[in-house]
């Protein structure tokens, strides 16, 4: 019963915390990138900023993803061991990469501690998440696919009862027909799916035009999963080309959950753009983990077989464009449907003084006022009116205070003492040091 609550648990607790750093990263960071400027510019309309806030977006957007359609499972009375897995190693490793992006954003806000930094307590627990209940390299490279396969494959573990079963013949052999017709099957699926998401289109359906494609992957992981059991026992401990089928397995799930999650929020508004930005980067993950099976699958020819009908023209699929990454910078940083959407059921303390408390009040009021000024400048460079400049000088004075980082005035044992002051270490006058010659040579002084 234990074993059963953690397989179930680690696909809950440590996604939810994963997903909540990634939300915060949403809310604050995105925040605080609309409210700091560089060059009198936010930086989150400078396009290097905009890379990793896109990033942070599309990760976010994913993991609510897969933890909803997780919990419906649940809530189902499923017990979904392997998918547990994949949601474990899925969402920690996307925490991870959502708070590393918001630290390069970020900069020296987030390396300076104190009461003001947000970022440094989800940094430092990145490491526990990614340990503890399976670390996630064991979990990528034995449990995912090693363990899915054979719960999964209609007829591998009849195959494996014949033979422990006092050795069945007839049931041995017909198991195996039956994997060898399943792959046949698959082969034929996995060709005219291919040949069926070629005719889709963006400008149309985006909805039909994702499935097509994620129905295509699909019938091509089935089909290279029945060329795995080629390897026999050996896929199980051939942890490089099982740890990129567990790759293409977790990202078949996550395009799904996200294809289901998009379809029933689609009256967000802007979360088109969120959605179409995140399947076109799990698409090219997943034709990328294909790519490193077909070339190093160990058996000669293999990989080559496999490749040809999932894959005849080699790589057909791309990372998201930059005017995607652009519009889901630009979602998550202005005051959109998009960026409540991505951050409901986020905690934000109601202290005044709380960082982030001041971030999600001042980023509408900073937004505001720079379209106020770029109003005026398109008016003729014509001058703010009365109420327009109170916006602005409210809106510059909680950037001023947000941009500054925590300072100490008081030090170590001293800090509790009221009488205590910080020194003055200003530079003073070094004095006069004589060097004493050695025997022999001339004195020589400097100053």
């Amino acid at each position: 019963m234990l074993m059963e609550c953690l397989g179930e648990g680690r696909g809950i607790s440590l996604p939810a915390g994963a997903i909540a750093a990634s939300k915060m990263c949403v809310l604050a960071v995105g925040g605080y990138a609309r409210i700091r400027k560089q060059f009198k510019v936010p930086i989150a309309q400078m396009q290097g900023v905009q890379e990793k806030l896109s990033v942070i977006g599309t990760n976010t957007f994913a993991m609510m993803a897969a933890q909803n359609m997780f919990n419906s499972f649940l809530d189902a009375g499923e017990k979904p061991s392997c998918l547990s897995a994949v949601m474990k190693q899925m969402c920690t490793e996307r925490g991870r990469i959502s708070i590393n992006e918001g630290m390069d954003v970020m900069g020296g806000a987030a390396i300076c501690n104190g009461p003001a930094n947000f970022m440094a307590g989800g940094y430092g627990s990145i490491p526990v998440s990614i340990t503890v209940e399976g670390a996630n390299v064991l979990t990528r490279s034995l449990i995912i696919f090693g363990q899915g396969l054979t719960r999964s494959h209609p007829h591998l573990l009849g195959l494996i009862s014949a033979i422990e079963d006092g050795n069945d013949l007839a049931g041995f052999n017909r198991e195996l027909t039956n994997i060898i017709k399943h792959a046949f099957t698959n082969l034929g699926r996995s060709v005219t799916r291919g040949l069926a998401a070629q005719v889709t289109f963006r400008g149309g359906d985006l909805l039909a035009y994702h499935e097509a494609h994620m129905s295509r992957l699909a019938a091509n992981f089935a089909f290279c999963a029945d060329c795995g059991l080629t390897m026999g026992g050996g896929i199980k401990t051939a942890e490089f080309i099982s740890g990129r089928y567990a790759d293409v397995l977790s990202n078949l799930y996550l395009g799904y959950a996200v294809m289901w999650f998009y379809k029933n929020n689609k009256q967000v508004e802007g979360l088109d753009k969120v959605f179409d930005a995140t399947m076109t980067k799990i698409r090219f993950d997943t034709q990328e983990a294909f790519m490193g099976i077909f070339k190093n699958f160990p058996i000669p020819g293999m990989g080559l077989l496999m490749q040809l009908p999932c894959f005849p023209r080699g790589r057909e699929f791309s990372p998201p464009t930059d005017v995607q990454r652009a519009a889901v910078s630009d979602s998550i940083t202005t005051p959109t449907a998009v960026r409540e959407f991505l951050t409901q059921n986020t905690f934000v303390s109601k202290d005044p003084t709380d960082r982030v408390h001041m971030i999600v009040k001042a980023a509408p009021m900073c937004y505001e006022a720079d379209q106020i000024i770029a109003r005026c400048r398109k008016e003729g460079r014509r001058e703010p009116t009365k109420e327009e400049q109170a916006k602005i000088d409210a809106a510059e004075a909680m950037r001023e205070e947000i941009i500054q980082v925590d300072s100490f005035p008081k030090l170590m044992g001293q800090e509790h003492n009221a009488e205590w002051m910080k020194p003055d270490w200003g530079v003073q006058a070094q004095p006069k040091v004589t060097i004493e010659p050695a025997e022999g040579k001339q004195q020589k002084s400097t100053a």
